[in-house]
């Protein structure tokens, strides 16, 4: 009884003019659900990966809800599959309604460099994503137990296989003055020539003598300059008109910033940084950098780049986490 009930209910959508995606009518004329990707883009990009953003939108005609495990992606790159993976989590569709669901997928880089033929000779890279979507279906006598939708988008990505480089890494010594006020405001008394003589030994590499004062005890503004090589052994783009950072070294947070003083040479992009810490974050990682002559580096960037018009007409935000070793 129940089951008559219920597909006499599902018969009363058959006018309806609302589904415009719906699929081949389902056995006894019982309707079917429709789904539509209204959005498809490339979302962000950093140098080891690409985010995907899409979303997908539901229709239920039934007077019951319906959830499902979400989309499987199948991604190809340059003809070669790459990986298969499925959109995270699913979601629940209410009885006689309608739900959209946003969602990203990240491709590594990594892993396309692995399939793809002499990678580093392209600029762009080829890709296409099949997406299925299974949606199961109210358990009506005739009526299979899901409806299957499919897909298929392509989308071109820049080539890139990173280097990042710390380059001309220095700290100047504070001038006579900044050190005397410095020590003034600290309440210490301590004879400026002699103080400014330890920062100077610090900053050479030397160990002083006879150390009057720890410089971390004052806050002294100490000016550093430096110049970040991003290169891409790729050919892919990477031009961006700013970018901001966050360096670390040794791994102590040292200057945070933005630099629109780039300079575009073949393959890659200098950026020269000039920024300011105080002397306060001299600490004995820190100081290592200047008596061993070298140390490890740490950069947080965020940029935009703006890529041809087929691919986004917005710029894409660029972010990226890297790592390395740095010398004097």
């Amino acid at each position: 009884m129940l089951k008559r009930l219920f597909a006499g209910a599902l018969l009363a959508f058959l006018g309806s003019s609302l589904w415009a995606f719906d699929m081949p009518k389902l056995p006894g004329n019982v309707p079917t659900p429709t789904a539509e990707v209204r959005r498809f883009q490339l979302e962000a990009i950093s140098l080891r990966d690409v985010t995907f953003l899409f979303e997908l939108a539901v229709k239920n005609p039934y007077p019951v809800s319906i959830s499902f495990a979400g989309m499987t992606l199948a991604f190809a790159v340059e003809g070669a599959k790459v990986f298969t993976t499925g959109s995270e989590g699913g979601f629940s569709v209410p009885a006689n309604g309608e739900k959209s669901n946003t969602f990203t997928v990240n491709l590594a880089y990594e892993s396309i460099i692995k399939l793809v033929k002499d990678y580093t000779t392209h600029e762009w890279l080829n890709t296409v994503i099949d997406g299925t979507l299974v949606i199961p279906l109210p358990k009506i006598p005739g009526v299979p137990d899901d409806v299957t939708f499919t897909y298929s988008f392509s989308k071109r990505i820049p080539a890139i296989k990173p280097r990042v480089s710390l380059l001309n890494f220095r700290v100047l010594p504070p001038t006579r003055e900044q050190v005397a006020d410095a020590i003034v405001r600290a309440g210490r008394k301590t004879d400026p020539g002699k103080a400014l003589g330890v920062f100077r030994n610090i900053l050479e590499g030397k160990k002083p003598p006879a150390p009057v004062i720890d410089p971390a005890d004052l806050d002294v503004p100490l000016t550093v300059d430096f110049t970040l090589e991003i290169r891409n052994d790729a050919r892919g783009p990477l031009s961006f008109d700013k970018l901001g950072y966050e360096l670390s070294v040794n791994g102590e947070r040292l200057v945070v910033g933005e630099s629109s003083s780039i300079v575009r040479e073949k393959g890659k992009d200098l950026i020269t940084v000039s920024n300011a810490f105080s002397s306060s974050k001299l600490s004995r990682n820190v100081k290592a950098v200047f008596s061993r002559r070298k140390g490890s580096f740490g950069v947080i960037g965020d940029a935009s780049i703006k890529f041809p018009d087929e691919i986004r007409k917005e710029p894409v935000p660029l972010t990226f986490n890297e790592a390395g070793a740095f010398a004097l």
